[in-house]
């Protein structure tokens, strides 16, 4: 994280640098959420091609103005969303995050943010003035195993994480833990299969749901990596999944 936000000297990497410096690092404590910190801790920092999202340890209210001064748009999750210099920056106020505000989770410093995801392995910061990556003891054995579960239940879109949890499952080859295969085989029925695959010709180029046929199918090969290798070399390549050559 060090190496990718304050050495690299690209010029994309360099105008990151600015931004953070413009419109963050004035806040006493900001930091970076999720996605990238996840993304860098489990394959390096060419895992790494998506938006920043940010969590600030500041009033709702300043945050509000930061916003405001930005033209930033309101987000669906009750943050704010603004692009610059070709970087997509998604930021929320602390108290503002849906588990704090939905009385999920007692929020009062950026350490508690660790307890409002959803998955456990976006349960990961990277505090930008401390320069620190603050995640459980157990966050690095998760992801070196190859094993994602849900951290908090509660969500405020249980088919959109449910969507997620099957791309990354088959992308990047894990295993769900037993909480996140529970949540699985609950909403994944006939209705959740459709709904996936119908979200992933939305979101994506490279689709490959509709192949597995139904949910049942799904399932199995979601809850056993030996089932998924058994599958087609052409799945397979479809979804670059880990274990084959190109």
């Amino acid at each position: 994280m060090d190496e990718y936000l304050w050495w690299e000297k690209s010029a994309a990497n360099v105008r990151l640098r600015a931004l953070l410096r413009k419109h963050f690092l004035d806040f006493d404590r900001v930091a970076i959420v999720g996605g990238m910190v996840r993304d860098i801790a489990r394959a390096g920092k060419c895992a790494f091609h998506s938006d920043i999202d940010l969590v600030i340890e500041a009033p709702a209210r300043s945050v509000a103005e930061l916003a405001a001064r930005n033209g930033a748009r309101n987000n669906q999750f009750g943050g704010y969303s603004f692009g610059a210099d070709g970087w997509k920056l998604d930021f929320w106020a602390m108290e503002t995050t849906w588990a704090a505000r939905e009385g999920h989770v007692q929020v009062s410093r950026l350490e508690d943010i660790t307890q409002c995801t959803f998955f456990d392995w976006d349960a990961i910061l990277y505090d930008l003035k401390e320069r620190k990556v603050i995640c459980a003891d157990s966050y690095l054995d998760g992801v070196r195993r190859g094993t994602m579960d849900i951290s908090l239940l509660p969500n405020p879109s249980h088919l959109g994480n449910l969507y997620r949890a099957v791309r990354r499952i088959l992308a990047w080859d894990l295993e769900p833990g037993p909480k996140l295969m529970a949540f699985i085989d609950k909403y994944l029925d006939d209705d959740g299969f459709e709904v996936v695959v119908r979200e992933e010709s939305k979101r994506c180029k490279q689709r490959f749901l509709q192949a597995f046929g139904d949910a049942r199918t799904l399932r199995r090969h979601l809850a056993c990596r030996d089932d998924r290798r058994q599958i087609s070399t052409v799945y397979a390549k479809q979804m670059s999944l880990p274990w084959v050559t190109h």
